[in-house]
């Protein structure tokens, strides 16, 4: 009788043992997106995703427009409601440059009002007037580099800006490299410089082959 108490706890004990398995069930779900990168999406959801889980870990693959996870049901759930407020529209952005000559102009030219007083802290000449401005427009969903060549107008000569643009993020480009050409074909400027939507960067100065004249060039990011 003594044995058959024992053998019936055993047995009690091993269905309880395995009854109470905290191994979580995982499973797997694919998310397209359609306005940002799977490699972006993946940097976000990182936390989400429990690698180091005994017995069941976490996993994630990701592709340009998806990303493929492997989790419990209720992390899955807030991974899609994280990724749903992530994949939005990018705005586009429109880079506005204008192509300054510096000299000792007299006059205010109220077009490069709001940029004078920085150019006077950073260079050292008396006056500054308008020669041209170019405008370019960059598609605010594209993951891939934007190359563009575009012609400054308001001046009768010619002057051509170029450059490679990503978008970072929304809202911010990184011009790399951004190439300032005069109508000789010659670089005036070349250098690489990242602006935000809203604010002007004054990008730097160069100095023409031709009568010396001095150049600078700024950008603002705008709303396009």
């Amino acid at each position: 009788m003594k044995f058959l108490k024992t053998a019936l706890l055993m047995a009690l004990g091993t269905s309880l043992f395995l009854g109470c398995d905290s191994t979580p069930k995982l499973d797997v779900q694919t998310f397209n997106l359609e306005n940002r990168s799977g490699y972006e999406a993946a940097e976000l959801i990182d936390p989400y995703i429990y690698g180091d889980r005994e017995g069941a870990p976490g996993s994630m693959s990701a592709l340009p427009n998806a990303i493929s996870v492997r989790e419990t049901p209720d992390n899955l759930e807030k991974i899609a409601r994280v990724l749903a407020e992530f994949d939005q529209p990018i705005p586009s952005i429109r880079l506005r440059f204008q192509l300054i000559e510096a000299d000792s102009f007299q006059d205010q030219d109220p077009a490069i009002a709001e940029v004078v007083q920085e150019l006077r802290s950073l260079f050292r000449f008396d006056g500054y007037r308008l020669l041209g401005e170019a405008l370019v427009t960059l598609a605010g969903g594209s993951m891939y580099d934007q190359e563009f060549t575009q012609r400054f107008l308001g001046t009768d000569e010619t002057f051509q800006i170029e450059s490679s643009a990503n978008m970072e993020r929304p809202g911010t480009v990184r011009l790399d490299p951004v190439r300032l050409r005069d109508s000789e074909g010659d670089f005036l400027l070349e250098t690489s410089v990242t602006v935000s939507h809203g604010q002007t960067v004054v990008i730097g100065g160069g100095k023409a082959f031709v009568g010396g004249r001095s150049f600078i060039l700024t950008v603002k990011a705008e709303s396009n």
